[in-house]
């Protein structure tokens, strides 16, 4: 996930890796934070394979940033776009950082072409449905589970209520940009 999304904001314009890093925990959110040790070697071994490449230094002689180290900017490679796009293409896996990972690509969606772009709008309605389906379950299970005592019983069961009223919403949206897409080919704009 973090690859494509630093393959993605690099499809535009070069960066250093600060600025990387500053979008990137923009994006997940003020509870979660994504380490340099995690950005850092990401972007060395993206360097060795060949999908970015450090744009030579234009820096006046002496000009650092931060602890003293000048700043490294990159760019994408022709690999590095061939990467970007089969990225984009594979499924995403089901795992917790599931929505993180629809968010990245869904924010690159103007790069892709409007099938792609469906196509990533009905996987991610596919897997709101899985997590409903599982939802639904826990709800009736909770609800005849005797071996829960009736006030905890009571608070799992608003608690799976409300998480299932998310997801729902969350289907209802993502319906909502695939009957736009549907209907006048414009995909996101109009909704």
């Amino acid at each position: 996930m973090y690859e494509l999304f630093i393959l993605g904001e690099l499809m535009n314009n070069p960066m250093h890796g600060y600025l990387l890093h500053q979008i990137l925990n923009g994006i997940v959110g003020p509870t979660r934070k994504v380490s340099w040790g995690a950005i850092y070697p990401l972007i060395h071994g993206m360097l060795a394979d060949g999908l970015i490449e450090q744009v030579p230094d234009e820096q006046p002689e002496g000009a650092k940033q931060g602890r003293g180290k000048k700043i490294k900017t990159y760019k994408l490679t022709d690999e590095g776009r061939i990467r970007f796009f089969r990225l984009m293409e594979e499924p995403i896996p089901y795992s917790p950082d599931y929505e993180l990972h629809f968010y990245t690509k869904l924010k690159n969606f103007e790069l892709i072409s409007k099938e792609l772009q469906f196509l990533i709008l009905h996987q991610y309605k596919d897997y709101l449905r899985y997590e409903i389906r599982h939802e639904e379950e826990r709800l009736e299970y909770a609800g005849k589970d005797e071996r829960i005592p009736g006030g905890e019983q009571k608070y799992i069961q608003i608690f799976f209520r409300h998480r299932l009223e998310k997801l729902r919403f969350d289907e209802t949206w993502v319906m909502q940009l695939i009957e736009s897409h549907r209907v006048d080919g414009q995909g996101l704009e109009r909704v």
